[in-house]
């Protein structure tokens, strides 16, 4: 299916199962597109019967926009707004109950953008959160990174780049949020993810996401595997528990930054938290 952005922009959502009571908005991590939460899904779906929506963010796989770019921070949760309206929508008109309990959440940035969301004001309400190795930025959970890699690396940040963006942005200067800060040199091609879209993935200050997860007062759950290479998972069930009413970590062993969307004790905690709460 495909729904229409504020600003006009058509964003696609790939459904697993049938209208259903229950439906998950489930968004994929950076440097991917929703094919790569299909396996996920379709296990989801089996386990509780719940309906998967699997949108590609603007500027990914089928969505429109400028391929990895927004048009200002914060654009990525507003588009997740867009969907949570269409579907509300849809529930008004149903007859037979489908989308009265919605749960939201992704993988990585989609784990970000999703706790973006938490912290907008007269948003619509969701009934759930759930996360798989989320991006929670800047906090207890963000490893310490050494340094730039090679330009010729498969994985290249620009933190020169970024910094001078920052400053720029401190005083007001956003004409320049469209360069590109991130690139991904994976094949078919090399994808460039700007400024504007880098800081959209997660809270940033001083909203950050001990503020996103405060504001969250519904049931939660972060499953991030031991081995996880990107953020450190040994943070998370502290950082959940002192800031989160409803919220609870589950720690998944043999299991890294990708391999939690297919570990099968992942998709067992999940299906299960959803069937206890929703």
């Amino acid at each position: 299916m495909t729904i229409l952005a504020r600003d006009g922009e058509s964003l696609y959502l790939r459904k697993i199962g049938r209208d259903s009571q229950r439906v998950i908005v489930f968004l994929h991590g950076i440097a991917s597109t929703h094919e790569t939460l299909l396996n996920t899904a379709k296990q989801l779906h089996e386990a509780t019967g719940a309906q998967i929506l699997l949108p590609d963010l603007r500027g990914h796989g089928f969505s429109q926009g400028e391929n990895y770019d927004v048009a200002y921070i914060g654009q990525y949760e507003d588009d997740l707004e867009d969907i949570l309206l269409h579907l509300k929508s849809k529930a008004s008109a149903s007859s037979i109950g489908a989308y009265s309990r919605i749960i939201i959440g992704g993988h990585s940035m989609g784990g970000g953008i999703t706790m973006r969301y938490a912290l907008k004001d007269n948003k619509p309400e969701v009934d759930g959160y759930l996360l798989f190795a989320p991006n929670f930025g800047e906090g207890p959970t963000q490893r310490e990174v050494s340094g730039d890699a090679a330009q010729d690396s498969p994985i290249y940040f620009n933190t020169p780049r970024m910094i001078g963006l920052l400053m720029l942005n401190t005083i007001g200067i956003n004409h320049f949020d469209s360069l590109s800060i991130m690139y991904f040199n994976f094949a078919p091609h090399m994808m460039a993810y700007s400024y504007s879209s880098i800081m959209s993935a997660q809270p940033i200050r001083p909203q950050t996401t001990d503020q996103a997860l405060l504001n969250i007062t519904q049931p939660l759950i972060a499953i991030i595997g031991q081995e996880d290479e990107v953020f450190l998972a040994s943070a998370y069930p502290s950082f959940v528990s002192e800031n989160s009413v409803l919220g609870s970590t589950e720690l998944i062993e043999d299991a890294d930054h990708m391999g939690i969307l297919s570990n099968p004790k992942a998709i067992e905690k999940a299906s299960a938290w959803i069937r206890e709460h929703f």
